[in-house]
């Protein structure tokens, strides 16, 4: 049995129902002074990370300009996004440099996915409602 040894220790955020996820800073690549501080979901079903698109305009990103990106919800619903190259990060793990599909439409939670989770280690332990990371895989 392998044994990972983790750098912290994160307890479950707290919403509608607790979750899973991080507090993070999305900024603009090129002006760093134009960020947000946001929930993120971990997801490890999402393939790549999805935020909705009003952030992409808060922080000074042209939206429609970013490359298509077909989304499938687990409904079946698809949504359209755009990719754009931002800067993800937190007080404890770093910066991460990350194409996220921002949305062109609503959604209900912003997800931090399996592109996100490719550059840290993380371990769940679900009925503790705590997850650990390292930053580094």
């Amino acid at each position: 049995m392998p044994n990972v040894i983790y750098a912290r220790t994160f307890p479950y955020r707290q919403g509608q129902s607790s979750f899973p996820g991080l507090l993070v800073r999305i900024s603009n690549p090129l002006y760093a002074s134009r960020a947000l501080d946001i929930d993120g979901h971990l997801d490890t079903g999402a393939q790549r990370s999805v935020f909705d698109g009003w952030i992409a305009s808060e922080i000074g990103l042209d939206l429609a300009s970013g490359a298509r990106f077909g989304l499938t919800t687990t409904t079946g619903e698809s949504i359209e996004a755009r990719v754009h190259d931002v800067i993800v990060s937190h007080e404890a793990l770093g910066d991460f440099r990350l194409g996220i599909a921002f949305t062109l439409g609503p959604i209900r939670r912003n997800l931090l996915g399996r592109d996100f989770l490719n550059l840290i280690q993380i371990g769940f332990r679900e009925h503790h409602e705590e997850f650990y990371v390292t930053p580094s895989p």
